[in-house]
């Protein structure tokens, strides 16, 4: 189906033309190679005063808030573009 092409119930899809999320993916695909490379770093380097219960806690936390930080800038981009509701 085209932009501005109509479908079968006479109505027009969401033009995104100039809005595709970009950076968004982008930044997606960033945070989850920083994240990895966090992880190895802990595991190498920062976890040896920390027993296997501290170590799991650490990686769940730290994919917590990347997951949190990433559905933010996903929200935010998804705001920036939402339509005004006709109720």
């Amino acid at each position: 189906m085209k932009y501005r092409e109509q479908s079968e119930e006479g109505q027009v899809p969401f033009d995104w033309r100039g809005r595709m999320p970009f950076a968004p993916i982008v930044l997606s695909f960033l945070a989850v190679v920083v994240w990895l490379v966090f992880i190895l770093l802990f595991a190498l380097y920062w976890s040896t005063g920390f027993n296997l219960f501290q170590d799991v806690i650490v990686t769940i936390v730290s994919l917590l808030v990347m997951g949190l930080l990433v559905g933010l800038m996903w929200v935010v981009w998804g705001m920036r573009f939402a339509k005004p509701s006709k109720a």
